[in-house]
């Protein structure tokens, strides 16, 4: 693909929605993470639905975003902490993101994150 070809990341996701194109700034972007055969990216504002591989954003973007599980993506520079716990007595670590009151697992084999951010 013709992107493929570009030495530059893209500076905005196109979203296509109800007929309009949103361009959503990547700096803007907190997360992506991947549902069914949509990505959902949520801003501090809202959530838009794109079309794409999680996996292609990932090598677009990896300067940006760091994964945190088989299916999130998030900010490097929106994380603010982390935290131990989770649902159903899981003893893994969580991330806490700027500007965002949830908080994304992050899977055990990607546990080394935690100390790289420390």
């Amino acid at each position: 693909v013709l992107r493929d070809l570009l030495a530059e990341p893209r500076k905005h996701l196109a979203i296509h929605e109800r007929g309009k194109i949103h361009l959503v700034p990547i700096e803007a972007v907190l997360f992506m993470r991947a549902e069914l055969k949509y990505i959902t990216v949520r801003t501090a504002e809202r959530e838009y639905l794109l079309e794409e591989s999680l996996a292609s954003l990932e090598t677009e973007f990896a300067a940006r975003f760091v994964r945190i599980h088989r299916n999130c993506l998030v900010a490097k520079e929106a994380v603010e902490g982390f935290e131990k716990g989770g649902d159903e007595g899981e003893s893994g670590w969580m991330v806490k993101l700027k500007n965002l009151d949830e908080l994304l697992a992050i899977s055990r084999r990607q546990q080394h994150i935690v100390k790289e951010f420390s």
